[in-house]
């Protein structure tokens, strides 16, 4: 039976598991069914039969990935009860097509149904890690050396710094250990890079922490956690609850999957999740002569194959997708010699993971939820947990390339060379892990993972400001409540403005427009609340200063080009080096050797841009946008309301927005899952979506939590009323 409460969220009750899956799956299809259809036709490379142009890049490098080839492999190696359960769900979508047929996006995009199999579950699946993970950025910094040149790559390397918080153990720093380790593996950086010159022509985060027992009212942990992603419609997490003879859970999912490997709780633990940007993938320079592959003995046949792409009232495309021993060829032209390869575990051989699912469900507590994900592949993330007889625990999750050489993880390498391979993968006693610390706290927030250099997690995790905001938080707060999580999650002082208010404070004064920016920022303190303006002047000044710090940095000439790139890395390289620059240093912020002159020229730029706004306050102008994905063949017409909000990247409210200097402040980041459990009170627990449970344009839960969303607010994850609608 399907019950759905007053948000439109479903509460599945069956008689046996696999009767749960089946209705789970119907439920999914009832609310997103679009969604499922979109997500597989985007990993199959087959959005452009929908959308038309828009869409043919995103399907030809959907193509070279050849991710319906990795699904394949991973479905012939489930274990029976698993395949079970994937099939049930997959009946379960099925059925509701069958009885209620197919929504009206259907005929806007001109297109039918086809049978859902478990094969889209795990296509869908892929397609929405394959772009969160680290393969674009290294694309970034190599395009970035190659047209900048070495000096201005090494400027604007996002390395974690000195002093930088990691989360195992709570209270670690980064320490010189790391710094040595990135030290000795710049000159096999030197030796890759120059296999690098074709790309110089080359033209897709969250917050979790847990208090312990001695730091809550109720003597028993509070776990809490947002998910950062762009917007999508409908939202990427889907709310449910399942209830059956062997496990009852509550939690948010991705349509299309039989579990709930991100966010929720069984009744008796509870789990969440963030980016650990961890390096999964590397990049390998290939070399071609024809339809051969230089390897490390030799020339050999590369596999090739032409796709077709059918295009919405355009030509066909043939999308020729080439295979190497490293993997498929994602950037470059083969038949130009040069082209790029991406080695990814979660394609490289079978994932074996998706008995996890069922484990987590199954789990009576943290030490039992953790030793559960041994398998787990990828994503690779930090997950962070607490049970109700108050353990917390932490564990890096997912499996790691083991490297001797760490080359690959700043910048692709050569394909041939065998000292740029993999010799196996992290073994799962070897992942960074704890139990109950001392500290009584844990917090990931895209921050580094450990100081430690074995296992290497990651070349490029800076984000270090949310992270110190939670902990002063925590510092400040005595016997902390729900209400005081639910607080923390819409807290918009920003550690870094309150930095360069700190800075400014003492220079100056200065005069005319700058000394007004000078003034408004240091009275600000760096809250960018949305009914303020210190958002709008501190945006507007970081864009001017960024631009002009670069300019003498790396030259005029480059900065024009690495804001205009457009590649998909550039702009999280931009803003984690733009973020060091008010990270303490042996010898103080780096911010604090900025001229007079500059500081003035900056501060008054952007002051007139803040003004030509209209100097209204933040959250008229940072607005979410969020657009249908049909939204190139029906404009607006299925788009939700913009709200706007507080804060920006380095903000726990999460907001980021782009880089270019008079542009726009379109939310291009947000939270999209809010959670807060205390696990005194599960019944008492809260989530929030920015949108509904519906993914159905004319329905009422459409966008019916964005308003609570944008308050800050949460609905109750226990249903508040339910009728049966099976």
């Amino acid at each position: 039976m399907i019950t759905r409460d007053a948000y439109g969220i479903p509460t599945v009750e069956a008689e046996t598991e696999q009767q749960a899956w089946f209705e789970l799956g119907r439920a999914a299809a009832e609310d997103r069914l679009w969604q499922l259809e979109y997500d597989r036709r985007r990993a199959r490379g087959r959005w452009a039969e929908v959308v038309g142009e828009p869409a043919v890049a995103a399907d030809r490098l959907a193509r070279r990935l050849r991710l319906a080839d990795a699904a394949e492999r991973d479905l012939a190696a489930m274990d029976p009860g698993t395949l079970a359960t994937f099939e049930a769900y997959a009946a379960g979508i099925n059925a509701h097509v069958a009885e209620h047929g197919t929504p009206v996006e259907y005929r806007r995009g001109g297109i039918g149904w086809e049978v859902w199999t478990p094969r889209d579950s795990l296509l869908m699946f892929k397609i929405r890690h394959v772009l969160m993970g680290v393969w674009q950025y290294k694309i970034a910094r190599a395009v970035l050396r190659a047209t900048a040149g070495a000096d201005a790559a090494a400027k604007l390397d996002p390395t974690p710094l000195p002093g930088m918080r990691v989360t195992v153990p709570p209270d670690g720093r980064v320490g010189g250990a790391r710094a040595e380790l990135l030290e000795q593996a710049r000159a096999d950086v030197e030796a890759a890079a120059g296999h690098l010159g074709f790309l110089s022509e080359s033209e897709g985060g969250s917050n979790a922490w847990v208090l312990g027992p001695s730091r809550t009212a109720s003597g028993k942990p509070l776990l809490v956690n947002d998910s950062h992603r762009a917007l999508d419609v409908p939202n990427a997490y889907w709310q449910a609850h399942v209830r059956c003879p062997e496990f009852t859970v509550s939690g948010a999912t991705f349509p299309g999957l039989p579990g709930f490997p991100h966010f929720g709780h069984n009744g008796r633990v509870g789990w969440a999740i963030t980016n650990a940007a961890a390096d999964a993938q590397d990049l390998y320079v290939e070399q071609f002569d024809g339809e051969r592959v230089r390897t490390a003995e030799g020339w050999a046949p590369a596999s090739v194959r032409d796709e077709v792409i059918h295009v919405r009232d355009g030509e066909d495309r043939v999308e020729r997708c080439w295979l190497t021993p490293n993997g498929p060829v994602v950037h470059g032209e083969p038949a130009g010699g040069a082209a790029l390869s991406l080695r990814w575990t979660a394609t490289d051989g079978p994932c074996e993971q998706f008995g996890v699912l069922r484990r987590m469900l199954l789990a009576p507590d943290v030490r039992t939820l953790l030793d559960a994900q041994d398998g787990w592949v990828d994503p690779v993330n930090n997950l962070v947990a607490a049970d109700v007889d108050g353990h917390l625990g932490y564990l890096l999750r997912g499996q790691l390339p083991a490297r001797d050489r760490l080359a690959a993880t700043q910048v692709p390498v050569p394909g041939w060379a065998p000292e740029f391979g993999w010799r196996g993968r992290v073994p799962f006693a070897g992942m960074p892990r704890m139990e109950d610390p001392a500290e009584d706290l844990i917090v990931t927030s895209n921050n580094t993972v450990t100081a430690d250099v074995r296992p290497f997690v990651s070349h490029a995790v800076n984000d270090a400001y949310r992270v110190e905001r939670i902990h002063e938080l925590a510092a400040a707060t005595q016997r902390a409540t729900a209400d005081d999580m639910r607080a923390w999650q819409g807290d918009t002082t920003s550690v870094a403005a309150r930095r360069w208010a700190e800075l400014l404070a003492g220079r100056g004064p200065f005069t005319g427009d700058a000394e007004l920016a000078r003034a408004a920022l240091v009275a600000g303190q760096g809250d960018l609340g949305p009914a303020g303006t210190t958002g709008l002047v501190h945006a507007c000044v970081r864009r001017e200063l960024a631009q002009r710090v670069l300019d003498q940095e790396i030259g005029t000439a480059a900065r024009a080009w690495l804001m205009k790139c457009g590649l998909p890395g550039m702009p999280v390289v931009l803003r984690r080096w733009f973020a060091g620059l008010t990270w303490p240093r042996e010898d103080g912020w780096p911010a604090a050797d900025l001229s007079d002159e500059l500081l003035a020229d900056a501060l008054a730029a952007g002051w007139r841009r803040a003004r030509e706004a209209g100097l209204r306050p933040w959250g008229r102008l940072h607005r979410t946008a969020a657009r249908h994905p049909l939204h190139p063949v029906t404009g607006a017409e299925f788009d939700p309301p913009a709200v706007g909000i507080g804060g920006d990247n380095e903000t726990i409210q999460n907001g980021a927005y782009g880089w270019a200097p008079g542009g726009p402040f379109a939310i291009t980041n947000l939270s999209v899952y809010r959670q807060v459990l205390d696990l005194a009170e599960l019944g008492a627990a809260g989530w929030v979506i920015p949108g509904g449970a519906s993914g159905s344009p004319g329905s009422e839960h459409y966008s019916d939590q964005l308003t609570s969303w944008q308050r800050h607010e949460l609905v109750p994850m226990t249903p508040t009323t339910g009728a049966p609608t099976r």
